[in-house]
Order: structure tokens, then sequence, then C-alpha cells
């Protein structure tokens, strides 16, 4: 998880320095979260994309009712094919209406992309662990809903969904998938 969490990190400081300076921003949360992920996939023999549990984190950072954002989510395990995929998302953010001060709506739009990672057994890497080959990364388009319903001022649970319309994901068959969960997290500033 340790290069999942360094993109996360990349993906931030991208966010952080195209937004303007922190002065101006009104709010900035930061969440994670658990999510499960769907994908169809039109060849049943061909290794699931879904199942399984994903942790995911990210960080929104609005100005108003604009915002940028970007989240991360990969898959906790490799599945019993060997697999193991992860979601990286950046994000426009729109907030069009708050229902009230605890509940508002979040609308996101993006890019993102899909990496995927093949684990095979120990005679391949001179039995120190389970060797880890790249099997590819593929741009995609995402779009997602979250409701962040605060608990607290400034803590909040944030029910999700997420749908990545994958380009040229030609090994596993599936064009696309979705990733539904819920997060916690906390906003700093707003008000």
């Amino acid at each position: 998880m340790k290069l999942h969490a360094s993109a996360l990190a990349i993906a931030a400081g991208l966010v952080l320095a195209v937004a303007p300076a922190p002065a101006s921003a009104q709010s900035v949360d930061v969440f994670a979260g658990l999510n499960a992920l769907t994908a169809n996939q039109a060849v049943a023999n061909i290794p699931q994309l879904s199942g399984g549990v994903f942790p995911g984190a990210g960080v929104n950072i609005f100005f108003g009712l604009i915002g940028i954002g970007a989240e991360v989510a990969g898959r906790a395990t490799r599945n019993s094919s060997g697999i193991r995929p992860v979601y990286y998302d950046v994000n426009l953010l729109v907030d069009p209406i708050h229902i009230s001060r605890s509940i508002i709506p979040i609308f996101m739009f993006g890019l993102g992309a899909q990496s995927i990672s093949s684990y095979t057994g120990l005679a391949g890497c001179g039995g120190v662990g389970p060797c880890t080959s790249y099997v590819g990364s593929h741009l995609s388009a995402h779009l997602g809903f979250a409701v962040k319903v605060y608990l607290t001022e400034h803590l909040f649970v944030q029910p999700e969904a997420h749908f990545y319309f994958i380009r040229n994901n030609q090994q596993f068959q599936a064009a696309s998938a979705q990733r539904y969960g819920v997060s916690l997290g906390w906003t700093f500033g707003g008000g």
C-alpha cells in the first residue's frame, strides 16, 4: 500500500499546486473510507476486477460552490487470480445546493486511471516473496456523486458512488467499473 499512499500524496500535491493560495480556500476536506467495486466483463474466463474491499482516501478543496479534488482507492488484497486493481481520479467538484448546513451533495467530473498489478508465486522472482508484475494502466473518465452528512461541525460521513469509463482495457474486457462506499472525513475551514 506504500506505492498507493505515495500516489495519493503526489495527487494531493498537484491539487494544492494548482489551487489558489490557501487563504482564499473556503474549506479543505480530507477523508478515508471503504469501498466495493463492480465491473461488468464481457468474457467469463478473464480474471474479474470486481469484488473485494477497496480502502480509499482523498482530499477536496472548495472555493465556494466549486472545488477540486483527488482520490485513490485500491483493492486491499489480491483476488483469487492474483490481480490487484487501483483507481485514481482528479476532479472538478460542484456543490450545487446545500440541503441544509449538515447535508451537502457533491458532483464530481474528472479524469482518472485504472492501474493493475498481477501477483505470481515465488518461482519467478528468486523465492524472496510474491512477485509483482505491472499489467497496465488505463486512462478513464470519472463521474461521481457523494453526500456529506456532518455529525459535528467538522466531522462528516460521506456515502459515495463513482463511475469509471475505462479506455482500452482489452486485457480484462471491462469498459467500465463502479465503486460504491462510505468515507469518514474532516473539514478544515468553511463555515
